[in-house]
Protein backbone atom coordinates (compact mmCIF):
# COMPACT_ATOMS: atom_id res chain seq x y z
CA UNK A 1 0.00 0.00 0.00
CA UNK A 2 0.86 3.31 -0.50
CA UNK A 3 -0.52 6.78 0.69
CA UNK A 4 -0.25 10.06 -1.29
CA UNK A 5 3.15 11.64 -0.28
CA UNK A 6 4.10 10.50 2.85
CA UNK A 7 4.10 6.99 4.25
CA UNK A 8 0.78 6.04 5.88
CA UNK A 9 0.50 7.14 9.28
CA UNK A 10 2.83 10.35 8.26
CA UNK A 11 0.19 12.01 5.91
CA UNK A 12 0.46 15.73 5.94
CA UNK A 13 -2.85 17.02 7.05
CA UNK A 14 -3.63 18.55 3.98
CA UNK A 15 -2.69 15.91 1.71
CA UNK A 16 0.01 16.33 -0.95
CA UNK A 17 -1.13 19.90 -2.49
CA UNK A 18 -3.70 20.78 -0.08
CA UNK A 19 -6.97 20.72 -2.20
CA UNK A 20 -9.44 17.84 -2.17
CA UNK A 21 -9.72 16.22 -5.80
CA UNK A 22 -11.87 17.50 -8.76
CA UNK A 23 -15.02 15.89 -10.55
CA UNK A 24 -16.49 17.16 -13.96
CA UNK A 25 -20.48 17.05 -14.23
CA UNK A 26 -22.74 18.64 -16.02
CA UNK A 27 -25.90 20.28 -14.76
CA UNK A 28 -28.82 18.12 -14.52
CA UNK A 29 -31.06 21.17 -15.50
CA UNK A 30 -29.21 22.72 -18.17
CA UNK A 31 -26.13 20.79 -19.14
CA UNK A 32 -23.84 23.32 -18.20
CA UNK A 33 -20.29 22.08 -16.99
CA UNK A 34 -19.92 22.35 -13.26
CA UNK A 35 -17.12 21.51 -10.95
CA UNK A 36 -16.84 19.53 -7.89
CA UNK A 37 -14.57 19.38 -5.17
CA UNK A 38 -14.22 15.84 -3.47
CA UNK A 39 -16.09 16.74 -0.80
CA UNK A 40 -18.95 18.44 -2.04
CA UNK A 41 -22.30 17.23 -1.46
CA UNK A 42 -24.23 20.25 -3.12
CA UNK A 43 -23.84 20.38 -6.87
CA UNK A 44 -24.49 24.46 -7.32
CA UNK A 45 -24.67 25.33 -11.11
CA UNK A 46 -23.88 29.14 -11.83
CA UNK A 47 -26.02 29.09 -14.62
CA UNK A 48 -29.33 28.05 -13.87
CA UNK A 49 -28.94 28.19 -10.42
CA UNK A 50 -30.00 24.94 -9.55
CA UNK A 51 -28.75 23.24 -6.09
CA UNK A 52 -28.71 20.16 -5.71
CA UNK A 53 -28.03 17.38 -3.63
CA UNK A 54 -25.40 15.04 -4.07
CA UNK A 55 -26.98 11.11 -2.76
CA UNK A 56 -24.30 8.28 -4.20
CA UNK A 57 -25.18 4.50 -3.67
CA UNK A 58 -22.67 3.01 -0.97
CA UNK A 59 -19.73 5.39 -1.76
CA UNK A 60 -18.96 7.25 -4.71
CA UNK A 61 -17.97 6.32 -7.98
CA UNK A 62 -15.59 8.31 -10.45
CA UNK A 63 -13.46 7.09 -13.36
CA UNK A 64 -10.31 9.08 -15.06
CA UNK A 65 -11.40 9.75 -18.82
CA UNK A 66 -9.47 8.15 -21.47
CA UNK A 67 -7.07 10.45 -23.87
CA UNK A 68 -8.99 10.91 -27.20
CA UNK A 69 -9.14 8.68 -29.92
CA UNK A 70 -7.72 5.38 -28.14
CA UNK A 71 -8.29 2.66 -29.60
CA UNK A 72 -8.74 -0.63 -28.18
CA UNK A 73 -11.24 -2.24 -26.08
CA UNK A 74 -11.79 0.19 -23.11
CA UNK A 75 -11.64 -1.13 -19.55
CA UNK A 76 -11.92 0.38 -15.86
CA UNK A 77 -9.93 -0.99 -13.17
CA UNK A 78 -11.36 -0.16 -9.72
CA UNK A 79 -9.08 1.11 -7.23
CA UNK A 80 -10.53 1.85 -3.68
CA UNK A 81 -9.43 5.49 -2.21
CA UNK A 82 -9.55 5.58 1.70
CA UNK A 83 -9.57 9.03 3.90
CA UNK A 84 -10.32 9.87 7.31
CA UNK A 85 -8.79 9.66 10.47
CA UNK A 86 -7.98 6.04 12.15
CA UNK A 87 -7.75 5.63 15.79
CA UNK A 88 -6.46 2.24 17.42
CA UNK A 89 -6.83 0.82 21.03
CA UNK A 90 -3.64 -0.65 21.83
CA UNK A 91 -2.93 -2.16 25.24
CA UNK A 92 -0.97 1.09 26.29
CA UNK A 93 -3.19 3.67 24.72
CA UNK A 94 -5.47 5.55 22.12
CA UNK A 95 -3.16 6.18 18.86
CA UNK A 96 -4.51 8.57 16.19
CA UNK A 97 -3.22 9.21 12.09
CA UNK A 98 -4.43 10.45 9.25
CA UNK A 99 -4.86 8.37 6.80
CA UNK A 100 -5.04 9.73 2.54
CA UNK A 101 -4.39 6.18 0.50
CA UNK A 102 -5.35 4.40 -2.35
CA UNK A 103 -4.90 1.01 -3.50
CA UNK A 104 -6.25 -1.76 -6.56
CA UNK A 105 -9.40 -3.71 -5.41
CA UNK A 106 -9.62 -6.04 -7.87
CA UNK A 107 -7.12 -9.30 -7.80
CA UNK A 108 -5.70 -8.83 -11.55
CA UNK A 109 -1.91 -9.33 -11.86
CA UNK A 110 0.14 -6.85 -13.28
CA UNK A 111 -1.30 -3.72 -13.09
CA UNK A 112 -0.30 -0.70 -10.77
CA UNK A 113 -0.68 -0.99 -7.08
CA UNK A 114 -1.84 2.39 -6.58
CA UNK A 115 -2.89 5.31 -8.94
CA UNK A 116 -0.03 7.37 -7.72
CA UNK A 117 -1.01 11.23 -8.25
CA UNK A 118 -2.88 10.96 -11.76
CA UNK A 119 -6.18 11.55 -9.61
CA UNK A 120 -4.95 15.27 -8.02
CA UNK A 121 -3.86 16.52 -11.64
CA UNK A 122 -6.59 14.64 -13.70
CA UNK A 123 -10.16 15.86 -13.45
CA UNK A 124 -12.56 12.62 -12.38
CA UNK A 125 -16.07 12.18 -13.74
CA UNK A 126 -19.07 10.32 -12.14
CA UNK A 127 -19.96 6.78 -13.33
CA UNK A 128 -22.86 6.12 -15.38
CA UNK A 129 -24.77 4.04 -17.34
CA UNK A 130 -23.75 6.15 -20.06
CA UNK A 131 -19.90 5.95 -19.47
CA UNK A 132 -18.55 3.79 -22.38
CA UNK A 133 -16.14 0.35 -21.67
CA UNK A 134 -16.57 -2.30 -19.63
CA UNK A 135 -15.91 -1.83 -15.29
CA UNK A 136 -13.94 -4.32 -13.51
CA UNK A 137 -15.63 -5.64 -10.67
CA UNK A 138 -14.05 -5.25 -7.24
CA UNK A 139 -13.42 -8.14 -5.71
CA UNK A 140 -11.52 -6.58 -2.58
CA UNK A 141 -12.95 -4.74 0.34
CA UNK A 142 -11.16 -1.51 1.09
CA UNK A 143 -9.26 -3.07 3.75
CA UNK A 144 -8.32 -5.79 2.18
CA UNK A 145 -6.77 -3.73 -0.80
CA UNK A 146 -5.25 -1.18 2.12
CA UNK A 147 -4.02 -3.49 4.99
CA UNK A 148 -1.19 -1.31 6.77
CA UNK A 149 -2.91 1.47 8.26
CA UNK A 150 -0.16 2.04 10.36
CA UNK A 151 -0.89 0.57 13.46
CA UNK A 152 2.07 -0.46 16.08
CA UNK A 153 3.35 -4.20 16.39
CA UNK A 154 1.48 -3.98 19.78
CA UNK A 155 -1.81 -6.52 20.49
CA UNK A 156 -5.04 -3.95 18.73
CA UNK A 157 -8.16 -4.46 20.83
CA UNK A 158 -10.13 -2.17 18.61
CA UNK A 159 -9.52 0.49 15.42
CA UNK A 160 -11.93 2.55 13.70
CA UNK A 161 -12.00 5.28 11.30
CA UNK A 162 -13.79 8.69 11.83
CA UNK A 163 -14.60 11.25 8.94
CA UNK A 164 -13.64 8.23 6.63
CA UNK A 165 -14.25 9.34 2.98
CA UNK A 166 -14.37 5.98 0.59
CA UNK A 167 -15.06 5.62 -3.01
CA UNK A 168 -14.25 3.58 -5.94
CA UNK A 169 -12.17 4.88 -9.12
CA UNK A 170 -11.92 3.53 -12.35
CA UNK A 171 -8.45 3.71 -14.11
CA UNK A 172 -8.92 3.29 -18.17
CA UNK A 173 -7.28 1.35 -20.00
CA UNK A 174 -7.54 -0.52 -23.29
CA UNK A 175 -6.77 -4.06 -24.46
CA UNK A 176 -4.92 -4.97 -27.47
CA UNK A 177 -4.57 -8.29 -28.19
CA UNK A 178 -3.17 -9.47 -25.52
CA UNK A 179 -1.83 -6.63 -23.75
CA UNK A 180 -2.84 -3.60 -21.63
CA UNK A 181 -2.65 -0.34 -22.23
CA UNK A 182 -2.83 3.05 -20.09
CA UNK A 183 -5.74 4.73 -21.12
CA UNK A 184 -4.47 7.91 -20.73
CA UNK A 185 -0.70 7.96 -21.47
CA UNK A 186 -0.74 4.94 -23.80
CA UNK A 187 1.93 2.95 -22.31
CA UNK A 188 2.06 -0.64 -21.90
CA UNK A 189 1.34 -1.95 -19.06
CA UNK A 190 1.00 -5.52 -18.71
CA UNK A 191 0.88 -8.72 -20.92
CA UNK A 192 -2.39 -10.54 -20.01
CA UNK A 193 -2.54 -14.35 -19.50
CA UNK A 194 -5.70 -15.95 -22.10
CA UNK A 195 -7.82 -16.53 -18.42
CA UNK A 196 -7.03 -13.08 -17.36
CA UNK A 197 -8.33 -11.82 -20.79
CA UNK A 198 -11.44 -13.62 -21.16
CA UNK A 199 -12.26 -12.32 -17.53
CA UNK A 200 -11.82 -8.95 -18.61
CA UNK A 201 -13.64 -9.38 -21.82
CA UNK A 202 -16.92 -10.61 -19.72
CA UNK A 203 -17.06 -7.78 -17.61
CA UNK A 204 -20.37 -5.48 -17.74
CA UNK A 205 -20.52 -2.44 -18.88
CA UNK A 206 -23.72 -1.80 -16.73
CA UNK A 207 -23.42 0.25 -13.52
CA UNK A 208 -24.98 0.44 -10.27
CA UNK A 209 -24.83 2.82 -7.43
CA UNK A 210 -24.26 5.89 -9.42
CA UNK A 211 -24.96 9.56 -8.00
CA UNK A 212 -28.58 10.58 -7.99
CA UNK A 213 -29.37 14.44 -7.74
CA UNK A 214 -32.30 15.76 -5.32
CA UNK A 215 -33.27 19.33 -5.27
CA UNK A 216 -32.59 21.12 -2.06
CA UNK A 217 -36.12 21.74 -1.49
CA UNK A 218 -37.59 22.14 2.19
CA UNK A 219 -39.89 18.53 2.45
CA UNK A 220 -42.26 20.50 4.85
CA UNK A 221 -42.83 23.86 2.88
CA UNK A 222 -41.12 23.71 -0.24
CA UNK A 223 -38.48 26.69 0.36
CA UNK A 224 -35.02 26.82 -0.21
CA UNK A 225 -32.36 24.98 2.34
CA UNK A 226 -29.24 26.13 2.96
CA UNK A 227 -25.94 24.40 3.37
CA UNK A 228 -22.85 25.17 2.02
CA UNK A 229 -21.28 22.96 -0.80
CA UNK A 230 -20.30 20.17 1.71
CA UNK A 231 -22.71 20.75 3.93
CA UNK A 232 -24.31 17.01 5.16
CA UNK A 233 -27.32 18.51 7.04
CA UNK A 234 -29.62 21.35 5.52
CA UNK A 235 -31.49 24.21 7.14
CA UNK A 236 -35.16 25.62 6.37
CA UNK A 237 -35.37 28.63 8.09
CA UNK A 238 -38.58 29.30 7.09
CA UNK A 239 -40.19 26.36 9.09
CA UNK A 240 -37.41 25.82 11.20
CA UNK A 241 -36.35 22.50 10.50
CA UNK A 242 -33.16 20.76 9.71
CA UNK A 243 -32.78 17.42 6.72
CA UNK A 244 -30.17 14.87 6.20
CA UNK A 245 -30.43 12.53 2.98
CA UNK A 246 -29.06 9.32 4.39
CA UNK A 247 -30.87 7.67 1.24
CA UNK A 248 -33.00 8.70 -1.54
CA UNK A 249 -35.54 10.97 0.43
CA UNK A 250 -34.75 13.76 3.13
CA UNK A 251 -35.43 13.12 6.56
CA UNK A 252 -35.84 15.40 9.49
CA UNK A 253 -33.22 16.01 12.21
CA UNK A 254 -33.84 17.21 15.37
CA UNK A 255 -31.75 19.71 16.89
CA UNK A 256 -31.43 22.47 19.40
CA UNK A 257 -29.51 25.50 19.87
CA UNK A 258 -27.78 25.72 23.08
CA UNK A 259 -28.16 29.37 24.69
CA UNK A 260 -25.42 31.27 26.14
CA UNK A 261 -24.76 32.11 29.68
CA UNK A 262 -26.03 36.06 30.67
CA UNK A 263 -23.78 38.84 29.98
CA UNK A 264 -21.86 36.68 27.05
CA UNK A 265 -20.09 38.90 24.72
CA UNK A 266 -21.47 38.91 20.97
CA UNK A 267 -21.40 35.08 19.93
CA UNK A 268 -19.26 34.77 16.62
CA UNK A 269 -20.51 30.88 15.24
CA UNK A 270 -22.82 28.09 16.75
CA UNK A 271 -20.83 24.62 15.50
CA UNK A 272 -22.47 21.19 15.27
CA UNK A 273 -22.36 18.83 17.70
CA UNK A 274 -24.04 15.21 17.94
CA UNK A 275 -25.45 14.28 21.32
CA UNK A 276 -26.02 9.98 21.33
CA UNK A 277 -27.33 8.00 24.24
CA UNK A 278 -26.02 4.37 23.60
CA UNK A 279 -27.11 1.03 24.36
CA UNK A 280 -24.07 -0.88 25.10
CA UNK A 281 -24.31 -4.89 25.30
CA UNK A 282 -20.84 -6.06 27.10
CA UNK A 283 -19.95 -3.70 29.62
CA UNK A 284 -22.04 -2.40 32.74
CA UNK A 285 -22.76 1.33 31.29
CA UNK A 286 -25.88 2.50 31.77
CA UNK A 287 -25.45 6.37 33.61
CA UNK A 288 -23.82 9.37 33.93
CA UNK A 289 -22.67 7.57 37.48
CA UNK A 290 -21.63 4.49 35.79
CA UNK A 291 -19.13 6.53 33.31
CA UNK A 292 -17.89 8.31 36.34
CA UNK A 293 -16.84 5.05 37.99
CA UNK A 294 -15.20 3.62 34.61
CA UNK A 295 -13.75 6.88 33.91
CA UNK A 296 -12.25 7.63 37.40
CA UNK A 297 -13.67 11.35 36.90
CA UNK A 298 -13.32 13.46 40.26
CA UNK A 299 -17.18 13.68 40.80
CA UNK A 300 -18.74 12.64 44.16
CA UNK A 301 -21.71 9.87 42.78
CA UNK A 302 -25.16 10.95 44.33
CA UNK A 303 -28.33 8.92 43.57
CA UNK A 304 -28.96 11.90 40.68
CA UNK A 305 -26.25 10.45 38.96
CA UNK A 306 -27.23 7.19 39.30
CA UNK A 307 -30.93 8.32 37.47
CA UNK A 308 -28.83 10.73 35.13
CA UNK A 309 -29.10 9.03 31.40
CA UNK A 310 -25.57 8.74 29.66
CA UNK A 311 -25.03 10.67 26.72
CA UNK A 312 -22.05 10.83 24.60
CA UNK A 313 -20.85 13.56 22.41
CA UNK A 314 -19.31 13.87 18.79
CA UNK A 315 -18.19 16.96 16.82
CA UNK A 316 -20.43 16.83 13.94
CA UNK A 317 -17.62 18.65 12.01
CA UNK A 318 -14.37 17.10 10.50
CA UNK A 319 -11.11 18.24 12.49
CA UNK A 320 -7.71 16.41 12.55
CA UNK A 321 -7.71 13.30 14.85
CA UNK A 322 -5.84 14.86 18.07
CA UNK A 323 -8.85 17.50 18.16
CA UNK A 324 -11.83 15.08 17.42
CA UNK A 325 -10.57 12.80 20.33
CA UNK A 326 -10.42 15.84 22.61
CA UNK A 327 -13.38 17.58 22.00
CA UNK A 328 -15.20 14.38 21.98
CA UNK A 329 -14.17 13.57 25.50
CA UNK A 330 -14.37 17.06 27.11
CA UNK A 331 -17.88 17.65 25.76
CA UNK A 332 -19.01 14.12 27.22
CA UNK A 333 -17.25 14.61 30.24
CA UNK A 334 -18.81 18.24 30.56
CA UNK A 335 -21.73 17.53 29.71
CA UNK A 336 -23.11 20.85 28.28
CA UNK A 337 -26.82 20.87 29.49
CA UNK A 338 -27.90 24.26 29.83
CA UNK A 339 -30.80 26.18 28.51
CA UNK A 340 -31.64 25.60 25.10
CA UNK A 341 -33.95 26.38 22.02
CA UNK A 342 -35.34 25.13 18.90
CA UNK A 343 -35.18 27.90 16.86
CA UNK A 344 -32.47 28.61 14.66
CA UNK A 345 -30.17 31.70 15.37
CA UNK A 346 -29.31 34.35 13.09
CA UNK A 347 -25.29 33.79 13.26
CA UNK A 348 -23.05 31.82 11.86
CA UNK A 349 -23.98 28.67 11.70
CA UNK A 350 -21.03 25.72 10.81
CA UNK A 351 -22.08 22.92 8.05
CA UNK A 352 -22.60 19.45 9.69
CA UNK A 353 -19.96 17.35 7.86
CA UNK A 354 -19.76 14.14 10.22
CA UNK A 355 -22.44 11.91 9.69
CA UNK A 356 -24.40 10.86 12.65
CA UNK A 357 -23.42 7.04 11.42
CA UNK A 358 -19.69 7.87 11.99
CA UNK A 359 -20.26 9.74 15.07
CA UNK A 360 -22.04 6.94 16.98
CA UNK A 361 -18.80 4.44 15.52
CA UNK A 362 -16.90 6.89 17.53
CA UNK A 363 -18.51 6.13 20.90
CA UNK A 364 -16.28 3.23 21.52
CA UNK A 365 -12.88 5.34 20.90
CA UNK A 366 -14.26 8.32 23.21
CA UNK A 367 -15.17 5.41 25.52
CA UNK A 368 -11.41 3.63 25.20
CA UNK A 369 -9.65 7.04 26.00
CA UNK A 370 -11.60 7.68 29.41
CA UNK A 371 -11.42 4.08 30.55
CA UNK A 372 -8.77 4.24 33.40
CA UNK A 373 -8.46 0.44 33.88
CA UNK A 374 -6.94 -0.51 30.49
CA UNK A 375 -6.13 -4.21 31.64
CA UNK A 376 -9.68 -4.82 32.59
CA UNK A 377 -11.66 -3.14 30.17
CA UNK A 378 -9.95 -2.99 27.04
CA UNK A 379 -10.30 -6.72 26.41
CA UNK A 380 -14.03 -6.05 26.17
CA UNK A 381 -13.56 -3.38 23.32
CA UNK A 382 -13.41 -5.70 20.38
CA UNK A 383 -17.20 -7.60 21.63
CA UNK A 384 -18.70 -4.26 22.71
CA UNK A 385 -21.80 -3.68 20.78
CA UNK A 386 -23.42 -0.30 20.93
CA UNK A 387 -26.78 0.93 19.35
CA UNK A 388 -27.96 4.63 20.03
CA UNK A 389 -31.46 4.67 21.70
CA UNK A 390 -31.82 8.59 20.52
CA UNK A 391 -29.55 11.34 19.52
CA UNK A 392 -30.17 15.03 18.08
CA UNK A 393 -28.18 17.48 16.42
CA UNK A 394 -26.61 20.25 18.88
CA UNK A 395 -25.72 23.90 18.01
CA UNK A 396 -23.21 25.57 20.32
CA UNK A 397 -22.38 29.15 21.00
CA UNK A 398 -18.72 30.42 20.36
CA UNK A 399 -17.26 33.33 21.04
CA UNK A 400 -14.03 34.81 19.58
CA UNK A 401 -10.84 35.19 21.17
CA UNK A 402 -8.41 36.16 19.01
CA UNK A 403 -7.66 33.24 16.62
CA UNK A 404 -9.61 30.91 19.02
CA UNK A 405 -13.49 29.95 19.32
CA UNK A 406 -14.41 29.63 23.04
CA UNK A 407 -17.08 27.57 23.92
CA UNK A 408 -19.58 30.40 25.69
CA UNK A 409 -19.88 27.93 28.45
CA UNK A 410 -17.26 25.54 28.73
CA UNK A 411 -14.64 28.15 28.06
CA UNK A 412 -12.79 25.49 26.14
CA UNK A 413 -11.04 26.62 22.97
CA UNK A 414 -10.58 25.74 19.09
CA UNK A 415 -8.14 26.95 17.13
CA UNK A 416 -9.92 28.46 13.87
CA UNK A 417 -7.28 27.21 11.21
CA UNK A 418 -8.24 23.78 12.58
CA UNK A 419 -11.79 24.19 11.16
CA UNK A 420 -9.89 24.91 7.92
CA UNK A 421 -8.07 21.56 8.36
CA UNK A 422 -11.75 20.07 8.04
CA UNK A 423 -12.80 21.64 4.95
CA UNK A 424 -9.74 19.67 3.37
CA UNK A 425 -10.54 16.33 4.45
Amino acid sequence: MTTTGTPCGKVSPHGVNGTNWQIEQGCPQCGAPVTLEETDRILACPFCRTRLYLVPGKHFRYHIPPAAGAEGELLYIPYWRLRGSSFTVTAAEVTHHFVDANAIAADIPGLPLTLGLRPQVLKLRFDSPATEGRFIPANRSAEQAIPDLGETPQAVFYRDFIGEMVSLIHAPMLLRGETLYDGVLGRTVSACKIADRERLLSSSPALSGQVKFIPTLCPHCGWDMEGERDSLVLLCRNCNSAWTCPGQTFTRVEFAVMTPPPGTVEIAMHLPFWRMKPRFEGLDLASWADLIRIANLPKAITPAFAAAPLYFWSPAFKVNPALYARWSRQMTVFRPMGNEVDCLPQTSLYPVTLPLGEAAEGIVINLAQMITEKRKHYPKLAGLRVTLEESRLEYHPFVLDRNELLHAALRVAIDRTALAYGVRM
